[in-house]
């Protein structure tokens, strides 16, 4: 019986120690399906912010390549234009000595002609370059702009990437977690369950050892209870004669 009850009560503590120790694995492996769930998704924004970077670089660097060609284009024309003007110059300045040196009405008109044409077609030249540095200006400007944010997105790439690996290192280290601590929960689960089915038996066990002694002790008090009955003479009293 006092042994029954000492293994009963071993029982009981693996019971608790076994409960208590699911319970502390359920609550790890809690935070490692957290953890789990949390670098999962911090991956899956990480890659989605970085297609999107790489897609808004891409456009971005489309249209610089395109303001680039359009100032370049620009340049080559007002370089081309201060060249004609260049030239326009010497022109009037040839067309200013012919007026010097006309000895005839005629001569001088015709060098005065030119003069005009001349001074004319350099002041549309001087106001076409004048317009074009205007333009080649404010693309200046939005190049500098462009490349401003080109610089801001890539270091939005390079700063999401720098996160990857450490959000790779957690998604590995919280999977494992979740595994170990899912096993051990498992395992202490079954080893609660087992001391549990052996202490109901055992238990049982008990309860029919007791009642088997509270039967043999109510016998006993029967027994001692039923008051004894007094024995007959065994000398048959003789029959009177007549």
């Amino acid at each position: 019986m006092a042994s029954l009850e000492r293994v009963a009560s071993k029982l009981e503590e693996r019971k608790k120690e076994a409960s208590k120790l699911r319970r502390k694995g359920e609550r790890e492996l809690k935070k490692a399906r957290s953890l789990l769930r949390r670098s999962t998704s911090g991956l899956a924004t990480v890659a989605r912010k970085v297609e999107n970077a790489r897609e808004e670089l891409s456009d971005v660097t489309g249209v610089l390549t395109q303001k680039l060609a359009q100032k370049e284009s620009i340049e080559r024309l007002v370089t081309a234009a201060k060249d004609r003007v260049s030239k326009e110059k010497e022109a009037l300045e040839q067309a200013l000595q012919e007026l010097d040196f006309a000895s005839s009405d005629e001569e001088k008109q015709s060098a005065q002609s030119r003069i005009n044409s001349l001074n004319q077609h350099i002041a549309d030249l001087e106001d076409e370059i004048k317009e074009r540095d205007k333009t080649l200006r404010k693309i200046t400007d939005a190049i500098d702009d462009i490349q401003s944010n080109k610089s801001k997105i890539s270091g939005k790439i390079q700063k999401q990437t720098k996160v990857k690996p450490t959000l790779q290192k957690m998604l590995k280290e919280s999977k494992k977690d979740a595994e170990r601590f899912s096993k051990q929960v498992v395992v202490k689960a079954k080893q609660e369950e087992s001391a549990k089915s052996t202490l109901i038996k055992l238990k049982e066990k008990l309860e029919k050892v007791k009642a088997q002694k509270r039967k043999l002790a109510a016998k006993k008090r029967s027994r001692k209870a039923k008051p004894k009955t007094k024995k007959r003479s065994k000398k048959a009293s003789k029959p009177k004669r007549k």
